[in-house]
């Protein structure tokens, strides 16, 4: 009996369940009903697959990965288009995100606990942030619940700022800040010129 080799989804990182990678445009079509069925988005863009095509193939800028504004697809690591993470750069250690995964998918919690993990984990691999930070709708419990598990704290909500299905809902940010910063924030710092004024006493 003859096996046939399964190829495994390559990317930018790789977790127990899932694999980051850029955006390819066979995924284009799963990708637009996706952020179709994200229910929120801070600037919200009806991404059809027809706009996405044109972005994806824009001669100055093709793909969906710019320096600061990237999208990933987000792949089982045996294949297949399950979500999408969208970051925003800031300074190069600050990062904004929006995440989804498909809502009908079984094992979803176990793909966006991996999912978040993994991103993180890739981050401080290969750099050095200073905060992450996620929006979502509080109603999303799910989300909540894999941004929790991965030491995301809840930052700032803002209540009954969205419509959702017809009702007002909570959006929340949810941020992890690095160690580092955090014990830089703790610090005193001296206002200008009281230095000098110290010296005096």
């Amino acid at each position: 009996m003859d096996s046939v080799a399964v190829e495994k989804e390559k990317g930018f990182a790789e977790g127990e369940h899932v694999v980051l990678r850029p955006v390819l445009e066979d995924d284009l079509r799963e990708l637009a009903q996706l952020m179709a069925e994200n229910p929120y988005e801070h600037e919200p863009t009806p991404w059809t697959y027809q706009r996405l095509k044109k972005k994806f193939e824009d001669k100055d800028q093709p793909g969906l990965w710019e320096r600061e504004n990237k999208v990933y697809s987000v792949v089982r690591k045996s294949g297949g288009l399950i979500g999408f993470l969208k970051e925003a750069a800031e300074r190069g250690d600050m990062y904004w995100c929006i995440l989804h995964l498909g809502e009908s998918l079984p094992d979803r919690d176990a793909l966006g606990l991996d999912l978040v993990a993994t991103y993180l984990a890739y981050q401080q691999r290969w750099g050095k942030p200073r905060r992450i930070s996620f929006d979502l709708l509080l109603i999303e419990e799910q989300k909540v619940q894999w941004l929790e598990g991965a030491g995301f704290e809840r930052e700032l909500v803002f209540e009954r700022s969205v419509l959702y299905r017809g009702e007002p809902v909570a959006v929340g940010y949810y941020t992890w800040i690095a160690d580092w910063a955090l014990a830089r924030r703790a610090e005193r710092v001296l206002a200008p010129g009281e230095d000098r004024l110290r010296g005096r006493e």
